[in-house]
């Protein structure tokens, strides 16, 4: 057997269908009222109930202009004005005029609208019942309890359309943000291997002719570094891959030593593992802007923490522009850090280049 339909599609098929059917109800209401009036007032009665329900059956389904409005409340005061002169009492004949109300409540939604709809079914029953105010105060009570109760059922629609459109927004979100997410892990991954793996090749072409064994060497480690970018990147692509801060740091020794830049390495404090997770991107970050930004002899790495602070800093000689525009993977790593409680910021001179990135040891 099929489900049944749910969701924002069945809401507004019920509350259009459910609009239609009192527009219906209401002008057979009246119909059946009309019938024992003399046929003067029946006549009028008749027009009057159908020039305000075709108004507000309009105007629920788009907006109209205001005279076109105007027509459907006059009409509907006509039916409360004839009812009041036959003396014929309050319910059914505001009905109308509530629909018109709460239709046009529904396109314009100010407080006023109701108070109208209320003014004009009190105005026209005053005129129609020769001042009797209890049963103009009737009238006017019904029609805005009348127009009340369509209006919530359109407001109900308009609630759920707009949390609607509130979840397609934080799906297409969610979408974006892991889009970047994994382009700056890719980037982390394939920027530094890719760029190490082209300087060892660069650095093996040279050796060719003159040491053959070490050329060999460099080869190896160029695959091995192939090899290892090609695992990390179908881990990212599987959202499985855990960056380490002790694996980042051995491997940005190894690389940065292995292009003869002297690296101090740290002990590690007792930080948590996301916080060792980013400062392993900053590592890994800075190991490729060190190889491709500088001419370094040396590179410190250190970190400690301080105040409930965890701190990475990464200071590097000679580099080749102290003072970089924030783009590129440090752009997004600050972005990272901030939405951890963090922060990076880096400086340079014409000595040396430092970053230093900060995050809450229990980040």
């Amino acid at each position: 057997m099929n489900a049944p339909p749910d969701g924002l599609p069945l809401l507004r098929r019920l509350t259009w269908w459910t609009l239609l059917g009192c527009l219906v109800v209401v002008a057979l209401l009246i119909a059946a009222e009309a019938v024992r009036l003399p046929w003067r007032a029946a006549v009028m009665t008749f027009a009057a109930t159908a020039v305000a329900i075709t108004v507000a059956a309009v105007l629920f389904a788009r907006p109209l202009r205001d005279p076109i409005l105007v027509a459907g409340a006059l009409a509907g005061a006509v039916v409360v004005a004839v009812a009041r002169v036959n003396d014929t009492g309050a319910f059914p004949w505001v009905l109308p005029l509530a629909c018109v109300t709460a239709a046009a409540w529904a396109r314009w939604t100010p407080p006023v609208v109701p108070a109208a709809g209320s003014g004009v079914a009190f105005l026209a029953a005053l005129a129609g019942s020769r001042g009797a105010v209890t049963q103009a105060l009737v009238d006017a009570a019904i029609t805005a309890l009348g127009a009340g109760g369509l209006y919530a059922q359109i407001w109900v629609l308009h609630v759920a359309e707009r949390l609607e459109r509130a979840r397609t927004l934080e799906r297409a979100a969610a979408v974006s943000e892991e889009r970047l997410r994994f382009a700056a892990d890719l980037h982390d991954i394939q920027g530094a291997s890719l760029h190490v793996i082209a300087l060892k090749s660069e650095f093996a072409q040279h050796l060719v002719t003159g040491d053959p064994a070490r050329a060999v060497a460099e080869l190896r480690e160029v695959q091995e570094l192939a090899l290892r970018a090609l695992t990390e990147t179908t881990d990212v692509v599987n959202g499985y891959r855990n960056v380490s801060l002790d694996r980042e740091i051995v491997n940005a020794a190894r690389v940065l030593r292995s292009a003869g830049i002297a690296v101090t390495i740290p002990e590690l404090p007792d930080i948590k593992e996301p916080a060792k997770a980013l400062f392993g991107l900053v590592v890994r970050e800075c190991t490729t802007n060190v190889l491709r930004h500088s001419a370094a002899s040396r590179c410190e790495i250190k970190v400690f923490v301080n105040d409930g602070l965890a701190e990475l800093r990464l200071t590097n000689d000679r580099p080749l522009d102290p003072a970089p525009a924030p783009a590129g993977g440090l752009a997004g790593l600050a972005g990272r850090l901030t939405a951890a409680g963090g922060a990076l910021d880096y400086a340079g001179t014409p000595e040396n280049f430092t970053v230093r990135a900060t995050v809450p040891v229990t980040a």
